[in-house]
């Protein structure tokens, strides 16, 4: 019986091994050939140009298996596809190329839900496109109520014109009790962002700001009426090598950002901001994120009180409380092993597709914030475990547990979206 299960066991392998041998050799020998045709399967709501001017591979040249690994990236960085397979298939002297994609819901009215260490819960009714008229156009609006009073709305197109040549528009409405800075906040903010690829990994661009403050309380203002408007102009310029943006294993993404603030204030504000997605074997990644701010100017002087950083909390460093560590510079750090407990997949729940994937984490992180107000710069550690839900129009739900802070012991935190995202943010 034993001699009987190990010849089936050989055969089974044997099988498998041939197969995948028969579909290796079958790519080696369409290798270089022409495509003859590009088909697209699925497609329901995105206008084909879409797919087809970010694909690699195009007809009447050679077929190249790197090509169609650089066709699955691109097409993951639309955002729009739950499920993306690409097969070369033999046609007379050359290939044709099959493209199968499963198209996320387009459209879809929301419950938004922002959490803050600050304060605390906010939600209400908002909607969501990541597909707007089938051009990969996102638009999102929400009006929030409980912790803060919150209306934005935010719309973007990663390819209007040019190469990639992109805008991105964000406005926000803000009512909220500051009680880092204790004073009623109310502020409206305007950031517009246009780049441009260079080459395949580049980034280029520029920026504009304008944030418009006012507070119930004096002292926290540069401006004697209690309100300072703020406009500021900059550039950035970045290196993308992530394989996948909704759920990248290898890569960098880096970015540098200048802008220079006017209006009310007189500052420089400098953003080094590098992540590393590095795979450690099948279903393990590291993820190392850094980011250095700089801004200059003295508090109170050339730079407001409210645009300084408070470090703790779910988007700096776990296992902290927020002000535990204050400045007008910060230095953040995160070190985080990943396992994809269940791979990203497409799901149809009530006739339209989504994805889901599930990670466990272990992370670490450090960091400090700083100024010439205060000597004593205190430095901050945390560690924890913590489940990342990989879902559509959010990217992921973060659900942390982490500690740190002595006397603390272990804290649950919310997050929505890659902490290395929220960390940028001045509302955290």
């Amino acid at each position: 019986m034993g001699v009987f299960k190990l010849a089936l066991l050989q055969s089974f392998l044997l099988s498998g091994f041939l197969q995948a041998a028969g579909q290796a050799d079958s790519d080696h020998n369409l290798y270089g050939k022409t495509v003859e045709e590009i088909r697209i399967n699925g497609l329901e709501h995105t206008d084909r140009d879409i797919v087809t001017r970010e694909l690699a591979s195009q007809v009447g040249e050679p077929y190249l298996q790197e090509n169609t690994q650089k066709d699955l990236e691109r097409l993951d960085r639309l955002g729009i596809f739950s499920g993306i397979g690409i097969e070369p298939a033999e046609k007379g002297d050359g290939v044709v190329l099959v493209v199968e994609v499963k198209e996320t819901l387009p459209n879809l009215p929301i419950i938004s839900l922002e959490v803050t260490d600050e304060n605390g819960v906010s939600l209400g009714p908002g909607f969501k496109s990541i597909n707007l008229a089938g051009r990969d156009i996102s638009l999102s609006v929400s009006a929030r109520f409980g912790g803060a009073t919150n209306f934005n709305a935010t719309v973007e197109n990663p390819w209007f014109a040019g190469d990639h040549l992109s805008y991105r528009i964000e406005f926000f409405q803000r009512e909220r009790r500051n009680d880092l800075d204790d004073f009623d906040e109310t502020a409206t903010e305007l950031d517009l962002r246009v780049g441009s690829y260079l080459g395949e990994n580049g980034r280029i661009g520029g920026r504009f700001h304008f944030l418009s403050l006012g507070s119930d309380a004096p002292g926290i203002t540069l401006s004697e009426d209690n309100r300072d408007n703020l406009a500021a102009l900059g550039f950035f310029a970045g290196y993308d090598s992530r394989d996948l943006w909704t759920n990248p294993h290898r890569g960098w993404w880096n970015e540098v950002e200048v802008l220079r603030y006017g209006g009310d204030g007189d500052f420089w504000t400098f953003n080094f901001d590098l992540r590393r997605f590095q795979p450690l074997a099948d279903r393990h990644i590291l993820a190392l994120f850094s980011l250095t701010t700089l801004q200059t100017g003295t508090v109170g002087e050339e730079l407001p009180l409210h645009q300084d950083f408070h470090l703790g909390g779910t988007n700096s460093v776990r296992g902290w409380g927020l002000d535990s560590s204050r400045g007008k510079n910060q230095f953040i750090n995160t070190i985080e092993y990943r396992y994809q407990w269940v791979r990203p997949r497409a799901l149809k729940v009530l006739g339209f597709n989504f994805y889901l994937g599930v990670q466990l984490a272990l992370f670490g992180d450090f960091g400090v914030a700083w100024d010439d107000r205060n000597k004593d710069h205190r430095w901050l550690d945390g560690y924890g475990l913590g489940i990342r839900l990989l879902v559509p129009f959010v990217d992921v739900i973060r659900l942390d547990f982490a500690f740190g802070q002595p006397g603390q012991g272990v804290g649950s935190q919310i997050g929505i979206q890659e902490k290395a995202v929220q960390q940028r943010r001045r509302v955290r």
